[in-house]
């Protein structure tokens, strides 16, 4: 994954993270979900995440929300709502933490 910028913002009790790329199709935000959770997302909230699942989302316009399920290494489920931002752009949102 090769992505063209990450910005770390920080809002309330939750973070949220943009990743920018070229996608081609729902099943790529949901595969770029899962790796940049595992990848960046984990080193962002100082945990190891050893299990991402995402939904795919159902198309790919500005404003589609999909979800993630993410299980960190004590078992524990952290739960990410995020949302297709522009084109091959999405913002993940830490929508449940343990």
């Amino acid at each position: 994954m090769n992505p063209q910028h990450i910005v770390r913002l920080l809002c309330g009790a939750g973070s949220m993270v943009v990743l920018a790329s070229c996608f081609t199709s729902t099943a790529d935000f949901k595969s770029d979900a899962e790796t940049f959770i595992v990848e960046q997302v984990s080193a962002e909230i100082g945990t190891t995440l050893t299990s991402v699942n995402c939904v795919a989302p159902i198309d790919q316009n500005i404003g589609t929300r999909f979800t993630c399920q993410a299980i960190d290494d004590s078992g524990a489920i952290w739960e990410f709502d995020n949302v297709i931002d522009g084109e091959g752009e999405f913002t993940v949102n830490i929508s449940r933490r343990p």
